[in-house]
């Protein structure tokens, strides 16, 4: 069984805007990440889905509401906000601009400080970053990359579970989380694998497997 997964980046909020970590804090769409949603909205517009669901934080809510609200066969209230597909927690590290937050964990793994986030990310590879901001988080509350894959597979199952073979889905949720799949089941490069903001990306999903087919997609109308 195959469901076809139309997974939509949340929109520019003012987190994103200002260059610093957004995991679990919320932060409202700026007038671009409006638009992010409604040029999303507008090219699945054509789109009939069997289901639409997004991570349980307001930015992907709001994204998700803007992008059924245009869409010409699917009810706002199928939408389903799945705390599981939530993005990865930064722990102390959420909210401080990336470039702190890089050398940091940077330092930490004896690297270059003035490593990027997209420089540690093809260093490490896409889960022994999220280890080392774990180990870099000096209150420990950062999620380890065992839990951040448990919880995600969780979400992803009860997608599966919930549909049908050859279901359209929606799912909108976020960068990092979008840019640990890419390069876990597509072996896209790290630096190259977090999408932008409003950008779709399709996959085809078959209980925790998921396959690529397009990615970080900003001009199709399907």
């Amino acid at each position: 069984m195959s469901i076809n997964l139309y997974i939509v980046r949340h929109g520019e909020t003012y987190i994103n805007k200002y260059k610093r970590i957004q995991g679990w804090t919320n932060a409202p769409l700026t007038k671009k990440g409006i638009q992010d949603g409604k040029s999303a909205g507008k090219r699945l517009q054509n789109i009939k889905f069997n289901n639409a669901y997004s991570s349980d934080l307001e930015r992907s809510t709001t994204t998700a509401e803007i992008v059924l609200n245009q869409n010409k066969h699917t009810d706002s209230e199928l939408l389903q906000p799945l705390p599981e597909l939530r993005e990865q927690f930064f722990g102390y590290f959420d909210g401080i601009p990336n470039s702190i937050a890089a050398q940091a964990i940077a330092k930490k793994r004896s690297l270059p400080e003035n490593s990027t986030f997209a420089n540690l990310t093809s260093e490490l590879g896409p889960f022994e970053i999220i280890n080392a901001i774990h180990e870099a988080d000096p209150t420990g509350d950062a999620e380890t990359a065992d839990l951040f894959w448990q919880r995600l597979m969780t979400g992803f199952r009860k997608i599966s579970k919930e549909n049908n073979d050859n279901d359209n889905v929606l799912l909108v949720s976020h960068g990092r989380l979008l840019s640990t799949l890419g390069q876990h089941f597509a072996q896209l490069d790290g630096d190259q694998a977090e999408p932008d903001n409003g950008a779709v990306s399709i996959w085809h999903l078959d209980d925790d497997q998921l396959e690529l087919h397009v990615f970080n997609d900003l001009k199709t109308i399907w």
